[in-house]
Order: C-alpha cells, then structure tokens, then sequence
C-alpha cells in the first residue's frame, strides 16, 4: 500500500518518506534540515509526539516561532507570521491523505497552509497512519469531525463541534473557528519543494 501511496505522490511532484517509529522519522528530519535554516513549524500534534519540537529548541536552527510568540503586539505579530511564511524549511501535520495522494489540510487563520502552498522554499508534512483516507470525501469527513473537534476541545473553543462532537457548518462563524481555511494540495510544480513523511503508527489528530 505504501509503495501505491509513494507512486501516487510521485505522480503529483511530491516526495515520500516512509518512517516506521517516531524516532526514525524524527532522524530523517534531522537528517533533510540543515543545520543553521530558518524553519517555521505548523501547529501539530504530531510533530509534538515525536519530539520535533524540542529540536527545534535545541538551538540547531533558527526557529521562527518562538520570536512570534514573543509580542502581544498584533501589527507586529502579523508581520513576523507573514515572514514565516517563507521560511526555507516549513514543517507540519498533515489533516487528511487520500490514497491518491492529495494532502488536505485545515487551519484558522491560514498563515501554514500560505507556507504550505506557495511561500516555504520547502516544505515537510509528517502524518501518522490515522491520517490515510481512500478519498477527498472521507478527508472532509475527517477534518471537520475529527481533527477539529479534537483541536477546539484542545483549545477550549466553544464551537459547535467542540460542544457536540459534530460539525455545524453554518453555524460555526467568528474567531473561535479553528477551520476558516482548507487546503487541498493536489500538484506541485517545483521538484522536491514538498516531501510527504508518513508514519507507521497513529498519532496526531
């Protein structure tokens, strides 16, 4: 299934790593980033499960987010998220991957998923097996009735999903929605720009 799953990204300019354990994946990280590289994470999970995060803080590169996280000051603020937006490396979660190789992702305000697109000079998004889904319908299935009640609840919003379990769409307006924006990434032009490492256990939400 794997090797079906690596064709498929192929086909659509995107790389494949296949990490068996967080700790595999976690050294192909290391591995791919060099030393020095500004890098920018997307809010993950999973990236927090493997342990990406503390090497971030190790000093090994330049970390953009904790500088964002700094300022309470809200011009300022925007102005170092939009620069992360083309940090050399970019490194998230992965909401949804279809069998086919299309990777949906979800966010509130959209900074990652402009990093994602077009902005990061490259980008990695590590997933774990409970993110694979045979198509596009089963992604939005997927990332309005799991991963963004899981995310509300997290966060303690009080959407709907948060309070039901289940997505109101039409109800669900104003800045406590975590999933104003969505992304489906079907193509990229620029070889090797984005590399897709799925993990070999569930993780993440």
């Amino acid at each position: 299934m794997y090797d079906e799953l690596a064709a498929a990204l192929g086909a659509r300019g995107i790389g494949f790593h296949y990490a068996a354990e967080r700790a595999a994946a976690l050294a192909y990280l290391r591995s791919r980033i060099p030393p020095g590289a500004s890098v920018m994470n997307g809010g993950s999970a999973t990236l927090e499960e493997i342990g990406f995060l503390d090497m971030l803080a190790s000093g090994r590169y330049q970390w953009l987010r904790p500088a964002i996280a700094a300022t309470n000051e809200r011009e300022e603020r925007l102005r170092r998220r939009r620069e992360a937006t083309i940090a050399e490396w970019l490194v998230g979660g992965a909401n949804a991957v279809t069998v086919s190789g299309e990777i949906v992702n979800v966010d509130g305000s959209g900074n990652r998923l402009a990093g994602y697109a077009f902005g990061a000079e490259n980008v990695i998004l590590v997933a774990g097996t409970n993110k694979l889904v045979p198509d596009l319908a089963a992604a939005f299935e997927r990332i309005r009735n799991t991963a963004a009640v899981q995310e509300c609840r997290k966060l303690g919003k009080e959407t709907p999903c948060a309070r039901t379990g289940r997505c109101d769409n039409d109800a669900c307006r104003g800045p406590e929605r975590q999933c104003g924006k969505i992304l489906i990434i079907e193509n990229e032009k620029i070889a090797g720009r984005i590399t897709l490492v799925l993990l070999g256990e569930p993780l993440g939400f």
